[in-house]
């Protein structure tokens, strides 16, 4: 298998995967009382599910929102 169809299939599992709102919280190193702020703000934009009362947040997608907020910062050289 192939590096993209490992990674396709990594991410069709993942897109799979619900986590709990405490789950979520933990991957992304956040109290869940910030994820449901979060909800009812709508921002930052974090997609999530609702299963009848229940929140649930896809894998995929809290990967997705990691990695849209990686930043880079800039080296200051100093001369």
């Amino acid at each position: 298998m192939g590096t993209n169809q490992q990674r396709r299939t990594t991410q069709n599992a993942d897109s799979s995967v619900l986590l709990t709102p405490a789950q979520a919280a933990k991957l992304l190193h956040i109290q869940p009382a910030t994820l449901a702020s979060w909800r009812l703000r709508g921002k930052p934009e974090l997609a999530f599910v609702r299963v009848g009362r229940c929140v649930r947040y896809r894998h995929v997608d809290i990967n997705d929102f990691i990695e849209q907020h990686i930043t880079q910062r800039a080296v200051r050289v100093l001369a």
